[in-house]
């Protein structure tokens, strides 16, 4: 399980930055860790277009909902179509 906050709500958009930042300051290094990295980052850039109606955020929301999608598929597919 990972260490990203679960509830964003209540941060600002320096808040979310900086709890961004400090996600990418440590890298993933399993397919698990980068799943869960790209639906935070997910999350985050989706709580910023919600929050601002930016749409540069909406987009990077959408492009680590693939990201992490690609990732799922590759882990099932190493487990042989069971997650």
């Amino acid at each position: 399980m990972s260490d990203y906050p679960t509830d964003l709500s209540g941060l600002t958009g320096s808040q979310l930055v900086r709890v961004f930042l400090d996600a990418v300051h440590t890298p993933p290094s399993t397919d698990v860790e980068r799943a869960e990295f790209f639906d935070f980052k997910a999350r985050v850039f989706a709580r910023i277009a919600e929050r601002d109606g930016n749409p540069d955020a909406a987009k990077a929301a959408v492009r680590a909902r693939a990201d992490r999608d690609r990732v799922l598929a590759r882990i099932e597919a190493a487990m042989g179509g069971e997650v």
